[in-house]
């Protein structure tokens, strides 16, 4: 799947069913669904025949960037610290350890700790990415919350946050979709 392609997460969900279990938990940017469809494309890839049970647990936005949370089968992601700074959010995922018995546990570890590798670089992609738009983007913190704005998104929630006051990115994105300017 082409990462610039324009995918709608309904069409995600047909294309993986099996990674969409409780899609009510599951929460998509706009600006972040080209980030997100490689993800799935390369999750499915990474998992071949077996599924292991794989699916999206939760997906949000926090601190400006997306979190990608998943599960295999009764398995939890690790636990995921984030800690906000005037220089910037520091981040630290802590897998937890399973002992290894057998192969088909090393084997799992191994798809593990490689689906890990593709959330990882997805959350740091989102760092950089307008989560209404999907141009480029930078921090915006002087309103309200962090979130990670093009220079228009951030006009825009300049000027809506002097109308209506807090303004999120579901709000962007609906203007967007009014076509407001």
């Amino acid at each position: 799947m082409n990462s610039q392609q324009s995918v709608s997460l309904k069409e995600l969900q047909a294309l993986y069913p099996y990674q969409f279990i409780n899609p009510a938990d599951v929460d998509v940017a706009k600006g972040w669904m080209p980030i997100f469809a490689k993800l799935c494309a390369d999750v499915d890839q990474t998992l071949g025949q077996d599924k292991l049970g794989f699916h999206w647990s939760q997906i949000k936005e926090k601190f400006g960037s997306a979190r990608f949370y998943y599960r295999f089968g009764r398995r939890k992601s690790g636990t995921r610290l984030d800690i906000w700074t005037p220089q910037g959010v520091l981040s630290q995922e802590i897998s937890p350890k399973r002992k290894v018995k057998t192969e088909k546990d090393r084997s799992f570890q191994d798809i593990s700790s490689a689906i890990l590798q593709l959330i990882d670089a997805a959350q740091v992609a989102t760092k950089n990415v307008c989560l209404a738009c999907g141009a480029p983007g930078s921090p915006d913190v002087d309103i309200g919350y962090l979130l990670v704005l093009c220079p228009e998104h951030q006009a825009r929630r300049r000027k809506l946050d002097s109308q209506d006051g807090l303004i999120d990115w579901e709000t962007l994105e609906d203007q967007d979709n009014q076509g407001s300017t």
